[in-house]
């Protein structure tokens, strides 16, 4: 009996163990399923659209701490803030201050005497900035006469854009355009700033009316602005998808350092860059980011080499494959080489872009050689279309048969490295989607962008923006 009873003990505890066991693979295998998940999420982070723009996977939590890692780019070797011979500004004192405030001594800081009748050698100045923020209400007052000798009324006429019995002022609809199409706020927050600020209940309705109103005085202004960018050596293209009442749109841009241009349509390609009526007469240089449509104009074409350069850093970091590694140094070499060349407002010589295109067919080699095109199997021959090759085999392509578009930053220096104003002038377009969601009606996207195009030009050209928006809404908007 009592070797049955330390049986049944042995047994009880062998079967206890086992449930442990069992307890601890499913553990595993839970533990097992979520690094599963998290490996899938991290691959999906690494994968690349045919833009070179990462994809972001669905339901991604960014909450855990990311190890560093070497950024794509090389970093800038300069330091922090500003650079030497930068152009700075600070506030500068103003001889006729609106008001003056003295401070009086009463006693001697030192032995605490009374120095109040004491005589005033001098003083010491400090001004202070600072804004006045009130209402200006103006009544306009039509006389009204009677002639004396056909004994008829008669008032006298009230400017043009005094149309109502009450109503708002120029400054404060050009204030709130301003507000809405270049800072980007909603139109219920300028209602909030409005009354909270300036003490001004103005609706929306009101705001959306001056829009439409100013966008009709800006024709002209962007027919002007179209022929300019025509006129120009080098010119930015670029779009981006904008949503319009639930359906995607495009905002096409044709932009310089001193012009830009929005355009809204429906669609991304030739049909919209016609009807857009700059390339078509255009015959400069256009620097885009390699969407075919461009190539269809008589214009010379250069691109944009940062797009090509993160698509050569996700290969190199993809696929191990040296060749792109040493294509993404080249171009970065020739790229300070021109760099240096505009700050001694030379050319780069001959010899030396001899030397950069040997090199950059030598690596073009070495590409190929590590990227063969793919066999063709009889089952192939029966499949109709082109077989499916890789993003480096693609990538090779393309540096191999635009060459001389991919290193025009090099031969004409008037041509930059990137197509870095472009997407400066059109991140804003995604920003307001951002926070505003969409536009509600085509419309609503036609008349944001002529005004956005409108403000942006008056900023690079250091034209005032409230007083060019008050006389663009008197009908007699400033050019460029």
């Amino acid at each position: 009996e009592a070797q049955n009873k330390a049986k049944d003990a042995r047994i009880e505890a062998l079967e206890s163990q086992n449930k442990d066991k069992d307890a601890r693979i499913e553990a595993l295998e839970s533990q097992t399923i979520e690094l599963k998940e998290r490996i899938n999420e991290l691959e999906s982070l690494l994968n690349w659209t045919s833009q070179g723009k990462k994809k972001r996977p669905p339901n991604c939590v960014f909450s855990e701490k990311k190890p560093k890692t070497e950024s794509s780019q090389k970093g800038s070797s300069r330091p922090l803030g500003g650079q030497k011979g930068h152009s700075g500004s600070t506030l500068n004192k103003v001889e006729d201050p609106d008001e003056i405030i003295c401070h009086r001594l009463h006693k001697c800081k030192y032995c605490g005497h009374n120095i109040e009748e004491s005589e005033l050698i001098d003083y010491k100045t400090r001004q202070e900035f600072n804004i006045v923020v009130r209402r200006k209400v103006t009544e306009h007052r039509a006389e009204i006469k009677k002639c004396p000798y056909c004994n008829c009324k008669n008032k006298a006429d009230f400017p043009e854009l005094i149309t109502k019995p009450v109503q708002y002022g120029i400054t404060v609809l050009s204030t709130a355009i301003y507000l809405r199409n270049y800072q980007l706020i909603p139109y219920n927050r300028i209602k909030n700033l409005f009354g909270d600020i300036f003490g001004l209940k103005i609706s929306s309705g009101t705001l959306i009316k001056a829009e439409k109103m100013l966008y009709h005085k800006l024709k002209g202004v962007i027919n002007h602005i179209k022929k300019k960018l025509i006129k120009e050596d080098v010119i930015h293209g670029d779009e981006t998808g904008i949503n319009v009442n639930g359906r995607r749109e495009q905002c096409h841009l044709i932009s310089t350092k001193k012009y830009t241009y929005y355009f809204h349509h429906k669609s991304r390609g030739f049909k919209a860059m016609n009807k857009m009526g700059v390339l078509p007469k255009y015959r400069g240089i256009v620097v885009h980011d390699f969407w075919k449509s461009y190539f269809k104009y008589k214009c010379e074409h250069a691109l944009c080499n940062v797009h090509i350069q993160r698509e050569l850093d996700n290969i190199y970091k993809k696929y191990k494959q040296k060749w792109a590694e040493e294509m993404s140094d080249l171009l970065y070499e020739i790229k300070e080489q021109a760099n240096c060349a505009r700050k001694l407002e030379t050319k780069i010589d001959e010899d030396t872009i001899k030397t950069f295109i040997e090199k950059y067919h030598s690596i073009l080699t070495k590409g190929f050689e590590d990227n063969p095109p793919p066999e063709i199997s009889k089952d192939d021959v029966v499949k109709r279309g082109i077989k499916a090759r890789s993003k480096a085999r693609n990538l090779l392509d393309r540096l191999a048969k635009y060459e001389k578009e991919i290193l025009r930053f090099a031969t004409d220096l008037r041509v930059p490295f990137s197509n870095n104003q472009a997407e400066r002038d059109l991140r804003m377009i995604t920003i307001q989607q951002k926070i505003s969601g969409n536009f509600r009606k085509q419309h609503g996207a036609d008349v944001f962008c002529r005004i956005r195009g409108y403000i942006s030009t008056l900023i690079k050209n250091n034209m005032p923006v409230i007083g060019s928006l008050n006389k663009a809404i008197e009908d007699v908007p400033p050019l460029p």
